[in-house]
């Protein structure tokens, strides 16, 4: 049987990875002197709560490759015969992929993948949701593996940010220039795909750079989530624009872990796709 284990940062519940078997590795963050695991869902708003109240940026650390060998040594003892995916946020993000591959090399003679997926939040979601979907179809793990790369290429998130204080915060952006466009209400749109990070347009305010970011969304559309990090404020405006956008779609509502979510900060939104392939 084939079976995956992901990372903290794709943010599944607790109930997805029960019900389909994933093993989830945990990344750790740090800030004001306190270090916690990132954890499932339903324990990340303590965290979120310490950011906004907090004047400093938090940072985190990967996990060690005995992390993600302790979860394949647990598929092991469930299933001896297991062939095993390791999917793991984007490299330009986190070195987590350095632990997972080394972890992998170590199992002599078993089939085990560790994949850099390029990607972050529901877009790894989708990544996996996938290859489990082909997997239940009877792909074998030697397709999957040559599958992966095609899957991985058209997945991307474009996200608006509420305000620029968390980019500020963590260095991503001038205190002068986020200052800026925060008093003109002037909002970028980022970008990642397939590791790289770029800021496709600037527009004056939140509903008219939503609308921009829908218009530059591929052409066909495998899968959609409407992201957004801790707070919902902005999200019924985003999930809307995308439900009249695409009637026809199913359009998830993703919360983002806070791995990611600090860096663009609390209240922000996006528009995670899987385009076919």
């Amino acid at each position: 049987m084939i079976r995956f284990i992901v990372d903290s940062t794709f943010g599944i519940t607790k109930e997805f990875a029960e019900q389909n078997k994933v093993k989830v590795v945990k990344l750790k963050m740090m800030l004001d002197g306190e270090t916690v695991e990132e954890g499932f869902q339903d324990e990340w708003a303590p965290f979120y709560e310490k950011i906004k109240n907090s004047k400093n940026f938090p940072s985190s650390s990967q996990p060690n490759p005995q992390a993600f060998s302790d979860a394949i040594e647990e598929i092991y003892n469930e299933d001896k015969n297991a062939e095993i995916f390791i999917l793991t946020i984007a490299e330009y993000l986190s070195g987590t992929i350095n632990s997972a591959t080394i972890a992998a090399s170590s199992f002599e003679g078993k089939k085990i993948k560790a994949i850099d997926t390029g990607a972050v939040c529901a877009c790894s979601v989708m990544m996996l949701e996938e290859m489990m979907d082909l997997a239940r179809e009877g792909k074998t793990f030697e397709e999957l593996v040559e599958i992966a790369p095609k899957i991985k290429e058209n997945l991307q998130i474009q996200f608006v940010p509420s305000t620029m204080e968390y980019l500020k915060r963590g260095g991503r952006i001038g205190k002068l220039s986020a200052t800026i466009l925060d008093v003109l209400k002037i909002k970028p749109i980022f970008l990642f795909k397939n590791n790289e990070i770029s800021v496709t347009k600037k527009t004056l305010g939140l509903g008219k750079a939503i609308v921009d970011a829908i218009a530059m969304l591929p052409k066909k559309i495998k899968k959609m989530a409407a992201c957004f990090i801790y707070e919902e404020t902005n999200l019924p405006m985003l999930y809307n624009k995308l439900a009249a956008k695409f009637p026809k779609m199913k359009i998830e509502k993703f919360a983002v872990s806070p791995m990611f979510g600090v860096h663009v900060g609390i209240g922000s939104v996006g528009i995670a796709t899987l385009a076919e392939y």
